[in-house]
């Protein structure tokens, strides 16, 4: 419960005391003359107890040289308190030392010498010492057992703590607070709930102390045993022990980590009826259950009526508007804090410099920043820190670095924060100096660092350096909570370099894997490609796989791989899986299903299926459906949805909708309401979007108004890529093939390099226009100039070119050239030309080799049928239909009747 222990904890301060000024004055006249200035015992004690509580070693250690010549050091109740002096300052040598040198040690100094050691994280020595303790025959008591407990709840040492509970019954101890309370802890801290519940039922009604009641509570709620904590509350209310302020502050916690808004309230208006709510602590507990649950109107309200506001409840309520987002009221609800005369401590302002990042007020945080010399404070690394995290939230990371340098001794979190912004704002370079910089001072850097370094090599492709932090975290990490969070992110860095083989590796020595380092390994092998390895891994995931269950995203990379390796019946097994697991309901998950489902033309109709049953629908489910029909050629299906989702109040259409029902436009030659479209885009402003403009260039170009495309694509302020190869398509389109071969030169001198979609409409437009040698300089720069690999589009667009011209040896020998599995499109392409141009010749030969490649194609058939009947070659019409009849009985070809007047 930090809440709880934050407000426990004292803060110390060395102040000017008459304790203080006592001391000096008693110090001097011993020192001037021992007979006058002599110490009794009271007075010795009570500066002993303040120097200790002050923490003040050295004017204590003088002290003891008083008490050394005074002759008091002989008293046993002078040597326990000089040794508890010695234990509050941390010194445990000497009191341990003064300790051995006593001639008589009473039950109180053992008890005190163990208690020190407890107090100092010495555990162990603690043990040690209570053994010595009981073999010189000392008897603990009801101070002593409590002490022992505690150590062995502390070192979790629990086969001591039994041996000390049965002494304890045998000593009959059992019914003491302290020390049936101290038992109850210890069995707690075990994890045995049952016999920490029959210890405290064995315990009569009267002798149950409220610590009691307390701290088995308290064990309910932190192991989540929601129903017990409640009972428990109830029983106690019926025994009529009175709850007091820790009880409510534990109730409230365990409201806030049910998420039981209800319990909350309950448990709230039972502390209003006692009259806590006002209480510091309480109070403070329920805004912390209020704030974590969302309600902070509630939170502020219990707030302002607080009788005493510090630091611990003003961060909780800040904390809770920074997670719901509302920044301005939290930073409102601090100015009133400062208004009411209280001071921040760091936590309360590393709390409102998040709060000033997420208003992005440049001007507000320079103004926080300054407030640290008006309250005293040095900038050290934790407000640093914050301080560098708010600058870099706005982007302004000159200023953010300018207060990394002005921090003093900067430690390895200062250099985490400062470089994970540097990634985050794109100042890579500089990260990774700062990152070497780390390693150059010898500071070990932490997993935040070294996943913001790793995330920043993974998105420059920086495949070397992230082999070397690579190095680094075998070397340094050990096997800890943080490890497998590195693993995962040396999987993520070396599959966005591509070098999924590492990435793999990596995968393959972890030692446990969690549903992150399953999803991007698949997102990886889906970015170079390796659709068939995402789908085997799924398969091991599923089949294999105890401990991890595929998540949301994990579902989506497997929808993609079966998109992509044209795996229908997989994706409909992955759909059936998804409705098992309960996963139907996410929306992205129903978008990707529609998205899988639409890359089939036989799986439009179940995308639309997954899509009617959608009770919910985002922006992105519309857009992938409407995206879908375009695609799928069901271009008023793709209107009609568009209708509906205008209806729509809560969403505003975006530039993906656009550009879709831009092609079913193109798709329907409907140029009408193409224009309609074109006047909604300039009035929502989506003409700054290329790819909207180079929708509208396409709609306009199919629709047969090349005029307006030029227009649209003259009027763009920027062009990329798509819309040059837009343009170049539309040409080629109307058949003028030297604007477009112009265009295509225009987009070489802007810095542009064309791609395989590119190449294919420039040889459209030469093949359109008769551009012979401008088709061929263009068909062999793919190669020679831009090292790209000529696909099968850009031989048949040559094919046909060279066909168009009559060159049908040129096209013959480049059909030659080509794969065996890429000829009989090619073959195709040319008998479509000499159909065209009415060459029987030259399609009977391409027919009689499209035979022997494709000897059952019913299609190949059927050309060359039409060829002859233009041709008026009847006889062979008959003979190429019958041969039609044999390979297929089932085509009929088509026939029309006229009936002509006798």
């Amino acid at each position: 419960m930090t809440f709880l222990r934050r407000h426990s904890s004292v803060t110390l301060r060395t102040t000017t005391t008459p304790l203080s000024l006592l001391l000096r004055r008693r110090l001097r006249n011993f020192s001037a003359t021992p007979e006058s200035g002599k110490l009794d015992v009271p007075e010795c004690v009570s500066l002993l107890q303040h120097l200790g509580d002050t923490r003040a070693l050295n004017p204590g250690r003088s002290l003891h040289s008083v008490v050394v010549k005074a002759g008091l050091d002989r008293e046993v109740f002078v040597q326990n308190n000089v040794m508890r002096f010695y234990s509050l300052c941390g010194d445990l040598a000497s009191a341990r030392f003064l300790f051995d040198e006593m001639r008589e040690r009473s039950l109180v100094s053992w008890t005190g010498m163990i208690s020190s050691y407890v107090s100092n994280g010495r555990y162990e020595l603690a043990l040690r010492l209570y053994a010595l303790m009981c073999r010189t025959g000392v008897r603990p008591n009801e101070f002593g057992f409590p002490v022992a407990l505690k150590a062995c709840r502390l070192a979790r040492d629990f086969t001591m703590g039994m041996l000390i509970h049965a002494q304890l019954l045998k000593c009959g101890f059992e019914s003491d607070g302290f020390c049936s309370t101290s038992v109850l802890g210890l069995y707690i801290e075990r994890g045995d709930l049952r016999t920490s519940r029959m210890m405290f039922d064995s315990i009569p009604l009267g002798e149950r102390s409220e610590a009691l009641w307390n701290t088995l509570l308290d064990n309910y709620v932190q192991n989540n045993y929601i129903e017990e904590a409640i009972q428990l509350f109830y029983q106690m209310m019926q025994c009529d022990v009175q709850p007091n302020h820790l009880t409510y502050a534990i109730l409230a916690k365990l409201a806030t980590d049910t998420l039981d808004v209800g319990l909350a309230r309950l448990f709230h208006g039972q502390i209003v009826k006692v009259g806590l709510e006002n209480d510091v602590i309480v109070g403070g507990a329920v805004v912390d259950s209020y704030s974590k649950l969302g309600f902070l109107d509630d939170a502020l309200g219990i707030f302002q009526n607080l009788e005493e506001k510090d630091n611990v409840v003003c961060c909780t309520l800040l904390a809770g508007f920074h997670q719901s987002g509302d920044a301005e009221e939290g930073l409102n609800c601090y100015i009133s804090f400062l208004a009411e005369g209280n001071k921040p401590d760091i936590y309360t302002l590393a709390s409102v410099f998040s709060l000033c990042s997420n208003v992005n007020s440049a001007a507000l945080g320079k103004q926080l920043h300054c407030s640290l010399v008006k309250y005293g404070f040095k900038l050290d690394s934790f407000l640093g820190s914050a301080i560098i995290e708010m600058y870099g939230g706005m982007g302004m990371v000159s200023e953010a670095y300018k207060c990394f340098l002005d921090v003093n001794s900067r430690n390895e979190i200062c250099f985490s924060v400062m470089i994970s912004n540097l990634v985050h704002n794109h100042y890579c370079q500089m990260a990774l100096d700062l990152f070497y910089e780390v390693k150059s001072r010898g500071l070990a850097p932490n997993h935040s660092m070294i996943s913001a370094i790793l995330r920043l090599c993974g998105d420059l492709q920086l495949l070397k350096e992230g082999r070397s932090i690579h190095c680094h975290v075998v070397k340094n990490v050990g096997d800890d909570d943080y490890r497998m969070y590195l693993e995962n992110a040396l999987i993520d860095m070396y599959a966005k370099c591509g070098a999924i083989d590492y990435a793999k590796l990596v995968f393959g020595e972890m030692q446990m894997h969690n549903e992150f380092s399953w999803t991007v390994l698949m997102s990886g092998c889906n970015e170079v490609g390796w659709y068939q390895e995402t789908l085997r891994m799924f398969c091991d995931l599923v089949c294999t796989s105890t401990s991890v269950k595929p998540s949301q995203f994990t579902l989506v990379n497997v929808l993609q791989a079966c998109t992509q390796t044209e795996a229908l019946v997989t994706g409909k097994q992955i759909h059936g899986y998804i409705l098992k697991v309960g996963f139907e309901s996410h929306l992205f998950i129903r978008s990707a299903l529609i998205n899988m489902y639409s890359a089939f033309k036989s799986g439009i109709q179940d995308a639309f299926i997954v899509f009617s049953s959608m009770t919910k629908r985002d922006l992105v489910s519309w857009s992938t459906m409407i995206t879908a029909c375009t695609q799928n050629g069901h271009y008023d299906q793709a209107l009609k949805l568009f209708s509906e989702f205008l209806i729509l109040p809560e969403y505003l259409v975006d530039d993906s909708i656009l550009s879709s029902c831009l092609s079913a436009c193109a798709g329907l030659s409907a140029l009408e309401l193409g224009i309609l479209f074109h006047a909604c885009i300039i009035r929502t402003g989506f003409m700054s979007h290329v790819h909207v403009a180079s929708s509208t260039i396409d709609m306009y170009s199919k629709c047969g108004s090349l005029e307006n495309a030029c227009k649209v694509f003259d009027e763009m302020e920027c062009h990329n890529l798509v819309s040059y190869t837009t343009m170049v398509s539309g040409y080629a389109r109307h058949g003028q093939g030297r604007e477009a071969f112009a265009l295509f030169n225009k987009m070489k001198k802007a810095g542009l390099q064309p791609d395989a979609i590119t190449f294919v409409g420039v040889l459209n437009a030469c093949s359109h226009a008769g551009l012979v040698k401008e088709g061929w300089l263009v068909f062999e720069s793919l190669r020679n100039q831009y090292n790209s690999e000529k696909t099968v589009s850009h031989y048949a667009c040559m094919v046909d070119l060279l066909g168009r011209a009559e060159l049908l040896d040129e096209a013959e020998n480049l059909i030659n050239e080509v794969p065996s599995n890429w000829r009989p499109l090619l073959w195709k392409t040319l008998l479509n030309t000499c159909s065209k141009h009415g060459n029987v010749e030259t399609a009977n030969k391409i027919a009689l080799r499209l035979s022997k490649l494709e000897p059952n194609r019913p299609l190949n058939y059927l050309l060359l049928s039409n060829i002859y009947a233009s041709a008026s070659l009847w006889e062979d019409v008959a003979e190429f239909r019958g041969r039609l009849k044999e390979v297929n009985p089932r085509r009929q070809p088509g026939s029309s009747w006229v009936q002509v007047a006798q």
